[in-house]
């Protein structure tokens, strides 16, 4: 098998597609989600209880989540898909959707508005070592204080941390 041969048989392994940024998934591993609000676009405290709300509704059924947060303008999330049936993942398209779509829609029923909430695009990276999850873990529950919104990160009315570091091994 040549070399052009040998990436196209990873990316198809993989699962690769692109938006504008390109997104790679192997089933069952553990990512790093960011995405954010449209442009002038805030969350209050109560829209942000929203958005974890539903963060949690499928976690450890269709997901296991490490941590979230949730800032007024965009979300970082720390979490594993899970297995569909033998060999076939959640897919983080699939559970992204129903995560922003469901808290658009309850958000904006809120507002009495229609209309996008979140931007198409997300950044998301796969978690390859210990030291890069406690990098990513740490990251999310420090980021309210990094921001200047608390001075202690628990403070943070929508930060979850479901999953503590010790124990964790990458998969």
């Amino acid at each position: 098998m040549n070399r052009e041969d040998q990436f196209k048989k990873i990316g198809k392994d993989l699962g690769r597609w692109k938006r504008h940024l390109p997104h790679f998934q192997s089933g069952g591993r553990t990512l790093f989600v960011t995405w954010r609000c449209l442009e002038n676009v805030s969350l209050s405290t109560s829209e942000r209880q929203i958005v974890l709300d539903c963060i949690r509704h499928f976690h450890r059924d269709r997901y296991l989540v490490f941590a979230v947060v949730v800032m007024p303008d965009h979300t970082h999330l720390l979490l594993q898909p899970c297995e569909k049936s033998a060999g076939n993942w959640w897919n983080l398209g699939e559970l992204l959707k129903g995560m922003k779509g469901v808290s658009a829609r309850r958000i904006n029923e809120s507002r009495g508005t229609l209309g996008s909430l979140w931007q198409d695009e997300r950044y998301d990276r796969q978690v390859r070592s210990r030291s890069d999850f406690e990098e990513k873990w740490s990251y999310i529950r420090l980021n309210p204080v990094r921001a200047g919104l608390v001075s202690v990160a628990e403070d943070w009315d929508s930060l979850w941390l479901p999953a503590s570091i010790e124990g964790w091994l990458p998969n």
